[in-house]
């Protein structure tokens, strides 16, 4: 018998009791729509609780701190080894002008009327960058190697250049707030565009007396603000690490600061980023092994979320598999009453030399038929429910650090899930066939020929 024939006979073995069939149908649209919705409410959790971590932080990094490790030194080897490792996509030593034992300070325009308490200055790997995450909204991004003689080349976070106070007024009128401009207003015009300004200096000075160093600054771009990859991204000022070693080096040499022979060796701070969130967990692991046991990345708190939103997923399936069984049931007692409505006609095809194995697909395919039309309804509905959960369901899920940022959707269907609702359903109907199948099988032809 060709499929043709086994789906003509079963669409119209399914039309002879229309009302029977749809009732069975509907079984099955209530359960694949039931689970498909409680999954998708369970991955709503899961993107809203992803996206608020990444509101903190960038989930693909780890930051490696000095403090604590007295047998392994953060150095450039140490970045090296770290690089080796498949996983990772860059790796860069940290130095934060804060930690180095000196008093920063910024000047611009005539006379050094402009002042900022450069109180964020980091040095990072300018190949790096990208990398990292940084970006910038005019000028371009540093590359290694290129500040020469007392000329440093640094670029400035999105609202630095809003640090700077006028010495030649009064407070409040020093400085310019940007603090209460509404959300897409521009911001009001800054003392002076650091990108052309060449009046800007650097100075370093000693806590106590001594020698304070001054050196000339080029901004070569202005940083998108971004709180996940640093403050200094905000207000602060990034440079080359080689640049920011040399001048410390040269503060240290001019006030005879020697170091500190109990303290720990090597660079104060790492930043590592790997390839994939997946990769993070195991990452971490090997920085730990090799003896860095202070490091910080957000995989803790994205597991501990994710098993949450696992359970609650589970929960939520497990309901929706309730009443997906309720109509496996529903189809099995439906095939069942067709076999014993249908009793002489299977004798006819028996004695007609009918393989049994077509009979018992007969069965199957009208079983995994209402299945298959229960799971494709099922899906249209668990959409619309999806979309009117979504719009009318209180909102959205708060993303973004704190619960702001851009709203998640409350209901989440990927394309994976209504392919699985639907194939999870037709199997359902498949299952349910097996019994009847088997029953019509093994009916005995002369008896059902006399059945009435």
């Amino acid at each position: 018998m060709r499929i043709s024939d086994l789906l003509t006979m079963c669409a119209r073995n399914l039309t002879r009791r229309k009302f029977r069939t749809f009732l069975t149908v509907f079984g099955v649209v209530i359960g694949t729509g039931f689970i498909v919705v409680m999954i998708s409410l369970g991955l709503g959790i899961e993107r809203a609780n992803t996206q608020m971590l990444e509101g903190w932080g960038d989930l693909n990094m780890i930051t490696i701190h000095n403090s604590g490790n007295t047998e392994t030194t953060l150095d450039e080897a140490a970045i090296a080894a770290i690089m080796a490792m498949p996983e990772v996509e860059v790796a860069t030593l940290v130095v934060d002008l804060r930690m180095e034992g000196a008093s920063a300070s910024m000047f611009a325009g005539r006379r050094n009327r402009y002042q900022w308490g450069a109180w964020s200055l980091v040095g990072l790997y300018p190949q790096a960058l990208e990398s990292l995450g940084y970006a910038v909204t005019d000028g371009r991004m540093l590359t290694p190697g290129e500040s020469d003689g007392r000329i440093l080349r640094v670029m400035f976070g999105e609202n630095t250049v809003y640090s700077f106070r006028d010495t030649r007024r009064r407070w409040p009128n020093d400085t310019i707030n940007i603090w209460n401009v509404q959300p897409g207003q521009p911001l009001p015009d800054p003392f002076f565009d650091p990108m052309s300004e060449r009046n800007l200096t650097l100075t370093l000075s000693p806590w106590d007396d001594g020698t304070t160093l001054e050196f000339d600054v080029e901004v070569v771009g202005i940083m998108r603000g971004d709180h996940r990859r640093g403050w200094e991204t905000m207000e602060g000022v990034v440079m080359d690490l080689a640049d920011m070693q040399r001048m410390v080096a040269e503060f240290e040499r001019a006030n005879n600061i020697r170091r500190d022979r109990n303290a720990v060796e090597g660079f104060d701070q790492a930043r590592v980023r790997v390839y994939s969130i997946d990769d993070v967990a195991g990452v971490e692991t090997a920085i730990r092994a090799m003896g860095f046991t202070n490091t910080f990345s957000m995989e803790q708190e994205r597991q501990s979320m994710q098993e949450g939103a696992r359970q609650i997923q589970m929960i939520l399936g497990f309901i929706g598999g309730i009443a997906l069984f309720i109509s496996a049931l529903s189809i099995m007692n439906t095939m069942i009453m067709s076999v014993y409505e249908r009793t002489r006609e299977i004798g006819v095809m028996k004695v007609l030399g009918c393989a049994l194995g077509n009979i018992r697909s007969v069965f199957l395919l009208e079983a995994a038929l209402i299945g298959f039309m229960g799971g494709v309804i099922g899906n249209a509905l668990s959409f619309l429910v999806s979309v009117l959960l979504n719009v009318y369901g209180g909102g959205a899920l708060g993303g973004g650090m704190g619960g702001m940022g851009e709203p998640t959707p409350i209901s989440v269907i990927p394309i994976w899930l209504m392919l699985l609702g639907l194939v999870f359903a037709t199997c359902v109907g498949l299952v349910s066939g097996v019994v009847p199948a088997m029953r019509a099988v093994k009916i005995s032809a002369l008896e059902a020929i006399r059945t009435e």
